[in-house]
């Protein structure tokens, strides 16, 4: 969102480094173009129609805030667009069961939760991306009775949408989609070579390979050797990113149901009456492997798991069987739905803590620090929303590009001395501390530096003991971030250069 609202104030603009992380170095960004402009774009039509169609006596109070409304509406609207294609392509080949593919889409919880209302991430745009090139491909090894003019036409059509889908998918990222492209013309190229180095294929090929160097030209070559602290700190931190967790089977069922537990034998039987099924349960094979490995991977193994579908279901042969076997496979999901949908007492007083937390974070941020300008270092997990709320730069990141920052911002909070975290603040050249629990800074701090706590370590003092801070650290004299009934949430302590150690 930061990079969009960079876009919205200087448009034409190609964001290839972040200065708003990891200050004051920055990081080179890994994120790309594609997904910054569907943010602005989408934020523009907004635009459009509220002053089309907006009271011009009672304007809305979303009128001024039309890049947080786009951010908001971009992944759910990138759902919408996947779930239109997959039900156009099952209606236009008339696959059985194709509703049961197009209902897992719409309800999965791993697939609603990559295009859930407010999470502005890039995965959204490469779920409908691969969607698309995962669809196209599947066309495209469909047997035609009898190749003539026409089903060459179709086949070049569908070469090019495949090519496009691939490419777009790689500009957007260079490492799922890369690894499923890879285990795609593999499966061709074992199953039915002469198929993939057809002629049709070329001009999707063309079209593939030349948005990819568009891409590069345009940002620049987005992979780059890992700096000293992603090296040294990198496998600690990733075991504190819920993406990079890894799975069990079993933790798999709310994603996916029980039907994965019968997968592999139905679509080996469905091979053979369409041969499709079986490079569809290699990919679904390689796909759950790579969700065990990382949670990440949750995303496409719905996509794949909705393409199978169909296939499993065709292979039970009776149509009531099949039916019998969807039905019962949807235990595990709606236990998910109800448990999310439902929540117990403790589960809504959370979700409840967080908005309102969310909500006095953003008022720090942007009636605070945003008005009086200058850079900050929080928890990492803070930072991001910090920066896009204030506008200005943070120590800490959310990517491991900032793992620097990352890596400064907890020897700081783990800090048993005031030199120790003058050094961090005048090397960063920092104005403002963001403290909040201390019981989660230092947990997390020390497990990414492997380091045991000091008996007072600076995020409790900061966070408990605020009488006790650094001569530095002044907290914040103005208005706080607390709730009506007086708990706080933050504590902003602003740092004063006049005291603070040469």
């Amino acid at each position: 969102m930061t990079r969009a609202k960079m876009i919205v104030e200087h448009p034409g603009t190609i964001v290839r480094h972040h200065d708003f992380e990891n200050w004051p170095q920055g990081v080179t960004a890994h994120t790309t173009a594609p997904f910054d402009y569907l943010i602005v774009s989408l934020k523009w039509t907004l635009d459009g129609l509220f002053k089309v169609f907006g009271n011009a006596q009672k304007p809305s109070v979303l009128r001024a805030q039309t890049l947080d409304l786009a951010g908001a509406l971009v992944s759910p609207l990138l759902g919408v667009a996947g779930a239109l294609f997959l039900a156009w392509w099952l209606a236009r080949f008339r696959v059985r069961f194709g509703g049961a593919a197009l209902l897992f889409y719409a309800l999965s919880p791993i697939l609603v939760h990559g295009t859930v209302l407010g999470r502005p991430d890039h995965q959204s745009l490469l779920m409908l991306t691969l969607t698309v090139a995962l669809g196209a491909e599947l066309a495209l090894a469909r047997k035609a009775e009898s190749p003539d003019a026409e089903s060459l036409a179709s086949e070049r059509r569908w070469g090019l949408v495949s090519g496009i889908a691939w490419g777009m998918s790689l500009w957007v990222s260079l490492y799922e989609p890369i690894i499923m492209l890879v285990v795609t013309g593999a499966l061709w190229l074992a199953l039915d070579r002469r198929a993939f180095l057809s002629r049709p294929r070329v001009p999707g090929a063309v079209a593939g390979l030349a948005i990819v160097v568009f891409s590069i030209l345009l940002e620049g070559w987005p992979v780059a050797m890992p700096d000293a602290a992603i090296r040294q700190y990198f496998g600690n931190w990733e075991g504190q990113i819920g993406e990079l967790s890894r799975l069990s089977f079993v933790q798999l069922f709310p994603w996916v149901g029980w039907w994965c537990l019968a997968s592999v034998v139905l679509l080996w039987l469905a091979r053979r009456e369409d041969r499709r099924a079986l490079p569809m349960l290699v990919m679904l094979v390689v796909i759950t492997a790579l969700s065990m490995w990382q949670a990440r991977w949750g995303y496409f193994l719905g996509i794949v798991f909705a393409w199978t579908l169909p296939w499993q279901m065709q292979a039970l042969r009776r149509g009531w069987a099949a039916w019998l076997f969807f039905v019962v496979g949807w235990w595990p999901v709606m236990d998910a739905w109800d448990k999310s949908l439902f929540p117990d007492d403790l589960m809504q007083d959370q979700r409840n803590m967080k908005r309102a937390e969310l909500v006095a974070l953003r008022g720090l941020a942007s009636n605070v620090m945003s008005q009086n300008g200058g850079p900050f270092l929080a928890s990492w997990w803070l930072s991001p929303e910090i920066a896009y709320w204030s506008g200005q730069p943070g120590v800490a990141g959310s990517s491991h590009e900032s793992l620097s920052g990352i890596v400064d911002t907890a020897r700081f909070f783990l800090s048993g001395d005031a030199a120790t975290a003058a050094e961090i603040l005048r090397r960063r050249r920092v104005f403002w501390v963001v403290s909040d629990d201390s019981s989660r800074d230092v947990e997390m701090s020390a497990e990414l530096l492997k380091e045991k706590p000091p008996e007072k370590p600076l995020a409790v003092t900061l966070w408990d003991h605020p009488e006790d801070a650094p001569d530095f650290l002044v907290e914040w004299s103005g208005r706080v971030a607390v709730r009506p009934d007086g708990l706080r949430f933050y504590r902003l302590y602003e740092v004063d250069n006049a005291t603070l150690p040469k």
